[in-house]
């Protein structure tokens, strides 16, 4: 038979239409399945714990009161997480290898991948390794000093933000602050650039081959770009902007409600009311800014297409073939908080789901933790399998390849066909009144007790037991 027992929302073990074997009690609370690719789920009580497993690709991942603390391992690596605190080890399976411990904002310490231990105490000092993308930060009293460095640039700040120095082994970058007085920046292979009083005066001189000239801004009067590329003004910078160029021209008349940019990346913004963009492959559109939004974007034979009104509304899809004979190949849409959708046609897979109250995407700790919580029906297509569940097993249709179907209503009624003509099941009430049917026999069961073998027609009945 396609279900093997089902109870309802009590328990019920199921073969789902993807070949997996799930066990589930108390509505969406407690689960436990097992992929046929080695994938498994572990949920009890929801949302507590859970856990999923993939071994084919060395993963697994736990939430506990999802945001509260969640872990994941992949491969060698491990890393958890509760509240604020952080660990990451690279290799859990040698003492020696590196790891990371993070109690935001506070404490910091660590091994790095030469062996080098690290920790610091914020505000009062230490150092820290890859954090705030950098390589390694060095402090005493925050802000008073702190030093950075980033591959070969190293960036020593005093009073941070007031007085900072960045340099470079070769000197190809350099940079001098003490903000807001007075400031320098130098590269080397494209631009030098000074501010004084910043945001008043600001001062640049480009060296790059593709872009040489000056450009100044006199905030909040006036502007000046003189490049050998693209020259304009800027009147009351950023509000009004006129610069015309060799690959691009833009006019901000003013900026950002009137926004007009011509070239290799074509624009025209009336903000919010409406806009759209075209730059290279991308083409994007809104209206009512940040309500609808459009955006298309052809690469080569696939075209990924997505509207979005926020936040209750999304449908992307992807389409693939020769431009003038694309068809849809996957779609997913989302009518938040009510229900969404996804489906692919390649794989012959579909899903639609009320309700589905998470704003954005399905996060896979959303999925394990919460997800089937509020998901009142749930429909599964995969080839000629269906599984359609309502109120977690209230009501339960199913259907396999072959033609073997059942669909009950707990505990009122249920209905099973089995492959081919011959054999039918129905019961009502879990058994109070029975009926099963082969090609060669026939049984009813009454009051929950023995059964009562029927003769084809024609015969004598007999009882059985």
């Amino acid at each position: 038979w396609p279900v093997e027992a089902d109870w309802g929302p009590l328990a019920s073990w199921l073969a789902d239409a993807d070949g997996s074997a799930r066990f589930r009690a108390a509505g969406p609370l407690w689960e436990r399945a097992e992929g046929t690719n080695g994938l498994s789920l572990r949920a009890h009580p929801r949302p507590l714990w859970a856990r999923a497993a993939d071994p084919a690709h060395a993963r697994t991942a736990w939430d506990f009161c999802w945001p509260v603390a969640a872990g994941k391992t992949f491969g060698r690596e491990k890393s958890w997480r509760v509240l604020v605190a952080w660990f990451l080890d690279k290799d859990r399976t040698s003492a020696a290898s590196a790891y990371r411990f993070w109690l935001l904002p506070f404490w910091f310490h660590g091994r790095d991948d030469d062996g080098t231990g690290y920790a610091a105490l914020w505000p009062l000092g230490g150092e820290i390794r890859n954090f705030l993308w950098k390589d390694r930060i060095r402090f005493a009293l925050w802000p008073l000093w702190a030093r950075s460095e980033v591959n070969d640039v190293r960036t020593t700040d005093v009073l941070w933000p007031v007085v900072s120095r960045t340099t470079t082994p070769d000197g190809h970058l350099e940079k001098f602050r003490v903000f807001p007085f007075y400031g320098w920046a130098k590269n080397a292979r494209q631009h030098e650039k000074r501010t004084v009083l910043w945001p008043v005066w600001t001062h640049a001189r480009y060296v790059h081959p593709q872009a040489r000239g000056t450009a100044w801004v006199f905030f909040p009067v006036c502007g000046r770009v003189d490049l050998n590329t693209q020259k304009g003004w800027m009147v009351l910078p950023p509000l009004f902007q006129f610069i015309r160029g060799e690959q691009a021209s833009r006019t901000y008349c003013p900026w950002p409600f009137y926004q007009r940019e011509t070239g290799a990346r074509e624009k025209l913004y009336v903000w919010p009311l409406y806009g759209w963009r075209a730059d290279g492959t991308l083409r994007q559109r809104f209206w009512l800014w940040p309500l609808v939004n459009w955006q298309r974007d052809e690469q080569g034979r696939k075209t990924l297409t997505r509207w979005v009104v926020a936040p209750f509304y999304v449908n992307a899809s992807q389409a693939e073939g020769p431009p003038e004979a694309r068809r849809v190949t996957a779609s997913r849409t989302k009518l938040w908080p009510l229900f969404s959708r996804e489906r692919d046609r390649v794989a012959g897979r579909c899903r639609l789901r009320l309700l589905d109250l998470w704003p954005t995407g399905h996060p896979p700790p959303v999925e394990r933790s919460w997800a089937p919580l509020w998901t009142v029906l749930d429909y599964r297509a995969t080839g000629e399998a269906r599984d359609l569940d309502v109120l977690w097993g209230l009501y339960r249709a199913t259907r396999r390849e072959g033609g073997a179907r059942a669909f009950s209503l707990f505990p009122l009624w249920r209905h099973e066909r089995a492959e081919g003509e011959g054999r039918r099941r129905w019961s009502v009430l879990k058994g109070l009144l029975a009926y099963d049917r082969t090609a060669t026999n026939r049984q009813v069961r009454f009051l929950w007790l023995g059964r009562v073998r029927l003769a084809p027609a024609g015969g004598k009945a007999e009882e059985a037991r």
